[in-house]
């Protein structure tokens, strides 16, 4: 803000902003820096590539820029587009938006979508209302946030949010799920130790220091821009309680590192009883797979058995049907043997007896040779020797 209570203007000559080049058509481009209604920038309306290169008075965080034209027999300024940049020169320009000014002679404001970090700002003219000769521009002013302010402001955040951080943090701890449990219980430690009592003394010595320099531009803020020798003295004050709040740190880190390092020992030491019956394991399942793979191996060789074993059955069933039908034609002769043998058998007896009655007939009548009796007796042999033969 300036002094009096107004928007501080970071294009205005009077804090040290200047033009650096426009086009060659243009006149009077650094009047649009300064409020006299009598001076102004004047183009050609029919120049083409119309523009103007503003530096600013500081590194700016630029969110609102302003226009006017107060000439009323010249052409307004209807759509522009704005370029923005931390160097000059160069041929990299950083878009930052187009805009379109209506058409009346008074101050106009226009905030960009997006603020964005530049030194140097580039107005492209592109295009105007009604149709007179001269183009003109009176009045062009840049508002933003420069670094000093923006670090001010951050370190009133930083404040704030240091006093609402220990209620956050005891919420926050209510809700720990139990995976972190010697986690916490190591921080209660560290936080009952006497070293972390001192740490904490320390710890709100450097926030009382924080607190006056964050009050003094709460109190300097309202009204006007931070002088020079305040902002030092914030610097000042915030570095030495950096330097306090560092030694604390490391101090509390110390003695953080040793009792984790104690519980990673313990860790390490579960991961390793952990790994080795993890190992243990991987061996009973391959173990398990190699037995299951045998089994696999001797159940197609038992297919493979069992397949040959049925075809050799197959095979023995036709053999037994080949043999059944062999024996039974065995057997049909066998009977037909039987029979032949059993006909032979009674026509020899026939013939026997015959030949016996003829043998005996011959004696007693002494008409033997006469009848033939040694025919009889030899047909009386054979007979006799086939019943034999057969009755064996």
């Amino acid at each position: 803000m300036e002094p009096g209570g107004k928007e501080y203007n970071y294009a205005s000559a009077s804090k040290g902003a200047k033009v650096l080049s426009s086009n060659k058509e243009a006149k009077g481009a650094t009047s649009i820096l300064s409020r006299d209604n009598d001076k102004y920038l004047r183009n050609p309306c029919s120049a083409e590539g119309k523009y103007v290169v503003i530096e600013l008075s500081e590194e700016t965080l630029v969110n609102t820029i302003k226009i006017a034209n107060f000439e009323h027999y010249s052409s307004n300024l209807k759509e522009f587009e704005l370029q923005g940049t931390l160097v000059y020169p160069t041929d990299t320009w950083v878009h930052m938006g187009n805009f379109t000014a209506a058409n009346v002679k008074q101050e106009q404001n226009f905030t960009l979508v997006e603020p964005k970090w530049v030194r140097y700002l580039k107005l492209r003219l592109l295009s105007h209302y009604g149709s007179e000769f001269y183009c003109t521009l009176s009045l062009v002013e840049v508002y933003g946030v420069d670094a000093v302010e923006r670090m001010l402001e951050d370190l009133i955040s930083v404040e704030d949010n240091m006093k609402e951080k220990p209620v956050k943090q005891q919420a926050v701890s209510s809700e720990g799920d139990d995976g972190s449990d010697r986690i916490v219980e190591t921080e209660k430690e560290l936080e009952s130790s006497p070293e972390s009592t001192v740490a904490k003394a320390e710890a709100s010595m450097a926030s009382n220091k924080l607190t006056e320099p964050a009050e003094e531009v709460r109190r300097h803020q309202p009204g006007s821009r931070m002088p020079g020798d305040t902002v030092l003295k914030i610097l000042m004050q915030k570095l030495r309680s950096l330097d306090v709040n560092l030694s604390v740190l490391e101090r509390y880190l110390e003695e953080l590192n040793t009792r984790y390092g104690n519980i990673f020992k313990e860790m390490d030491h579960e991961t390793d009883v952990r790994e080795k019956t993890i190992a243990a394991l991987r061996l009973d399942v391959e173990g398990v797979k190699e037995r299951q793979e045998r089994m696999v191996s001797e159940a197609e060789e038992m297919k493979e058995w069992r397949k040959r074993v049925e075809t050799e059955m197959e095979r023995a069933e036709k053999e037994n049907d080949n043999v059944s039908k062999r024996v039974e034609e065995v057997w049909q002769k066998i009977e037909w043997m039987e029979k032949k043998g059993l006909i032979v058998f009674t026509v020899c007896i026939g013939f026997g007896t015959m030949a016996v009655i003829a043998v005996l007939v011959g004696i007693g009548t002494g008409r033997a040779e006469k009848t033939g009796g040694g025919g009889w007796i030899l047909l009386l042999i054979c007979s006799t020797f086939i019943i034999f033969v057969l009755s064996l």
